[in-house]
């Protein structure tokens, strides 16, 4: 009897190891086909085309936003929020010499974007995005005053390039190429508000629905992605 119970015993653990690996496999495989989508400078004459865009196909996304572009577009930031995409600050000016300028520098201009965000939709938000990404310019010293303001710094590890493009057809291709190389989770797919967001969009909405992709909004319990960069004094 003793020789049975023994053996029941280690054949329900190695049906129980079994189902483990197959829920961890299929945990692994579910969180391998979500994307992350964010898009920088916006909002902008065609964020709503891109909501609806979107919104249509239940995908969520990531708003990194510039200061002045959030008081010119209130009620696109409203609607951001209201259809469940996350919403973080880029800054004010998005130039080198002035963002970077200082220990304090970007750090003042996330605070005057959040405090743009917070007048407009009455919350504030912890996910950030410095201007061209935290290397190289970022130093560590901004690095801390940022981390002192509890700021999550998200960069990406997939660029679509279409700021460098401007073509809706190569940006797409040169996505998905990238896309196919990258085996890390997080996958944080790089675009921009800018005019040829609606086209290039589409087909890769296309592309990801035809290859059974999905998006999902940042949330500030996510591990960031962040680029590699030597630290600096």
């Amino acid at each position: 009897m003793k020789t049975i119970l023994k053996w029941l015993m280690i054949l329900g653990c190695c049906i129980g190891l079994f189902y483990g690996c197959i829920y961890a496999q299929e945990e692994h495989t579910q969180s391998s086909r979500i994307l992350y989508l964010t898009f920088d400078d916006g909002p902008s004459e065609y964020t709503n085309e891109l909501l609806d865009l979107l919104n249509k196909h239940h995908m969520k996304a990531t708003f990194f936003m510039l200061d002045a572009e959030m008081q010119r577009n209130p009620e696109v930031v409203k609607r951001m929020i209201n259809e469940g995409h996350a919403v973080g600050v880029h800054g004010v000016t998005h130039e080198k010499e002035t963002f970077y300028c200082g220990v304090f520098g970007p750090v003042k201009e996330m605070d005057q974007a959040n405090d743009t965000l917070q007048s407009i939709s009455g919350q504030r938000t912890v996910l950030a995005r410095t201007p061209y990404g935290s290397s190289p310019y970022l130093t560590k010293k901004q690095r801390e005053a940022l981390d002192s303001r509890h700021y999550i710094l998200w960069d990406w590890n997939i660029d679509s390039r279409d700021w460098s493009y401007r073509n809706p057809q190569k940006t797409f291709n040169h996505t998905i190429k990238d896309l196919g190389k990258m085996q890390k989770d997080p996958k944080v797919i790089l675009f921009h508000d800018i005019k040829s967001v609606i086209e290039t969009m589409t087909l890769f909405i296309d592309w990801m629905e035809q290859n059974d992709y999905t998006s999902e909004a940042i949330t500030s319990d996510l591990i960031p992605v962040k680029l590699w960069s030597k630290s600096k004094s």
